[in-house]
This record gives structure tokens, C-alpha cells and sequence, in this order.
């Protein structure tokens, strides 16, 4: 049905994740995260609820794939109790970790690196901390949609 939308405002990414979409979807499944398509979530492209994830229906590949990541960082490191109380690192978090995993795949996504370093504000401590969580998610979800 006809030519593709133009993205929209805010488009995290652009080029084509192929193969990765599907992998993606395949690790959020071995996960028993269930993952469901609306088409409307009055703004944003996804949502994170602990075991669900709730995507934009008929989003670019490129941006359903940055969005999954996302949300999956979400899940991956905001469901427990030793997630960051501020909303704005959550989302720096889950922001960062959809960053490295689509340059990893070869996608342009570049919307997060310069909000990602402002948003801490200089705090180094903090930043190290999510750093490192940044990486340990990043690293589990290529790995585990990296072909072998």
C-alpha cells in the first residue's frame, strides 16, 4: 500500500537493519518479554511494562529496530531495584544503549549522542554507573543478534 511515510520528527535512524529486525524480535521473545503493535500510543514510538513491550505499528525498519533496542534496554535495566531513581537517566540510559547497538549494525543514529552527555550534567559519578550498564546491555543484545 503505497509509498512509505516520511519519518517523522525526531527519527532516530535511518538505513536498513535487514536481517536484525527479526533477531531482535527473537531475542525479545527467548527473553518472554511479549511484544505487541498498536497504532497509537498518543506520542511515543514504544513502551516498557516489565515483561511487555508495545511498539508503533508500521514504523520505518530503521526505527522500529531503534525503538525495540530501546524499550528493550528498558526492560533490561529498569524493572529492578537497583534502576536510577531519575526518569531523565533511565531514558539517557535506554537512549545510549539503542545508540551503540544501531551503530553496530550499521545504522545512522545519531539523535542520542548529543543529548546523552547534557543530560548528566557533568555528574561523573553517575555518568561511570551508566556507562557501565550501557555497555553490559549493549554487548548482550548484539551478541545475541550477531550472527554466529
Amino acid at each position: 500500500g503505497g509509498p512509505p511515510a516520511p519519518p517523522s520528527p525526531g527519527a532516530s535512524a535511518s538505513g536498513d537493519p535487514g536481517e536484525f529486525v527479526n533477531r531482535l524480535k527473537q531475542f525479545v521473545a527467548e527473553r518472554g518479554t511479549e511484544l505487541c503493535y498498536v497504532s497509537d500510543l498518543g506520542g511515543p514510538l514504544g513502551s516498557s511494562a516489565n515483561g511487555k513491550i508495545t511498539l508503533l505499528e508500521n514504523l520505518p525498519p530503521a526505527e522500529e529496530f531503534t525503538t525495540l533496542v530501546h524499550e528493550l534496554a528498558h526492560e533490561m535495566l529498569h524493572w529492578d531495584a537497583n534502576r536510577p531513581q531519575s526518569k531523565t537517566i533511565r531514558e539517557t540510559e535506554a537512549e545510549a544503549v539503542a545508540f551503540v547497538v544501531a551503530h553496530a549494525v550499521g545504522l545512522d543514529a545519531l539523535r542520542a549522542s548529543s543529548d546523552y552527555i547534557q543530560l548528566y550534567q557533568g555528574e561523573l559519578e553517575t555518568l561511570a554507573q551508566s556507562l557501565e550498564r550501557i555497555q553490559s546491555v549493549s554487548t548482550s543484545i548484539l551478541a545475541s543478534i550477531h550472527p554466529d
